[in-house]
This record gives structure tokens, C-alpha cells and sequence, in this order.
């Protein structure tokens, strides 16, 4: 039998915990139910993530990190900065037409846990102001004449277009955000 590291079973009860949260909503799902379906020991769990809340933060934490991966891995094809901010849009529309999508994980958080000093809140908040920082930069380099203006408008579009499509068409409510947001930066 082979032994994990620390660190593989971290990442193991941390894959089930993304799925399971996901799913089902991080308040909807005890520590029992990861680790059964992580199919660990509770010492091992619990070294791993002393608590729940610390579990939850990892989940929301690797959800804000793997939101810019692939917005960045989006816009590398786009030299353009207003291109780039399409393209955030564009990869919005192809996440929200999924199968499994169940919505922002954020906007799901800030649902669950609308203490402004939890931890995961926390995650889920800086995530945001993130967003807004980045669509700001680029509204920046695109030389936009009122780049706080665009990158409030974008954020108000991304999260709008994550809230509407986890509870009608992901797919219409995707690509009607790509062509709300592709007016806003040709018209800014």
C-alpha cells in the first residue's frame, strides 16, 4: 500500500470538499460526509484542516486562485487590453453554459456566510475586489477615459451574469453577458 504526504492527502480531501461544496453548499455538508467520501481517516482529515472553517477558506481560496488561472489562460490570445476583457467575458459564457455549473462560488459564499469576519467571506470579498482590480488595470491600458466607471460596470455584469445563469439558461444568460459586456468596453 502506498502512503501519501501531508501535502497529497491535503489536496485530497481539498479535491472532495471543492466537489462536494460546490454541489451542495458548504453549510449543506458536514465533515463527516468529506471524510467518508474522501475515504480517510478523521486524525488524517483533521491534520489536514484543523476545522471546517479552515477547510471552507481552502475551497474558496482555490476557487478565486483557479477563477484567474483560467481568465488569464483566456487572455493570453488577446494583446489587446479591451480584448482581454472580452475575452474574461467570453470564458464567463463558457463556464455558465456547463452542465454542473451551480453558480459563483463567491457570490455562493458571501450567501452562506454573510459574517463580514469569516474567514471564507473574507476570500470571497478580496476575490471581488480583485476582479474589479484587474478589469480597472485593464480599462487603464486600454486608455479608457473613466476606467473606475467600465470596471464597475464589468463587475456588475460578471456577477450579475454568474447569479442569473445558476438559476436559468447558463447558456443564453453566458453569452448575452459577453455581448452586454463587449457593448460597455466598445462604447467606454
Amino acid at each position: 500500500m502506498t502512503r501519501r504526504t501531508a501535502e497529497e492527502n491535503r489536496q485530497a480531501v481539498l479535491g472532495v470538499a471543492t466537489r462536494l461544496f460546490y454541489e451542495r453548499g458548504i453549510r449543506a455538508v458536514g465533515m463527516d460526509t468529506v471524510i467518508r467520501e474522501a475515504d480517510m481517516g478523521n486524525a488524517t482529515v483533521y491534520r489536514a484542516f484543523p476545522s471546517k472553517d479552515a477547510l471552507a477558506t481552502a475551497y474558496v481560496q482555490g476557487c478565486a486562485d483557479g477563477w484567474f488561472d483560467r481568465m488569464n489562460h483566456a487572455m493570453e490570445s488577446a494583446a489587446d487590453p479591451r480584448e482581454k476583457l472580452a475575452a474574461v467575458f467570453e470564458a464567463l459564457a463558457q463556464e455558465t453554459s456547463g452542465a454542473g455549473y451551480r453558480g459563483c462560488p463567491m457570490l455562493n459564499t458571501n450567501t452562506e456566510f454573510p459574517e463580514g469576519d469569516h474567514p471564507a467571506h473574507l476570500v470571497s470579498v478580496r476575490h471581488k475586489q480583485s476582479v474589479r482590480d484587474l478589469f480597472h488595470a485593464l480599462a487603464v491600458d486600454a486608455g479608457i477615459a473613466d476606467p473606475d466607471q467600465l470596471a464597475d460596470e464589468l463587475l456588475i455584469v460578471l456577477n450579475g451574469a454568474y447569479a442569473t445563469a445558476a438559476v436559468l439558461d447558463g447558456a443564453r444568460f453566458g453569452a448575452r453577458s459577453a455581448a452586454l459586456a463587449r457593448r460597455l468596453i466598445d462604447a467606454a
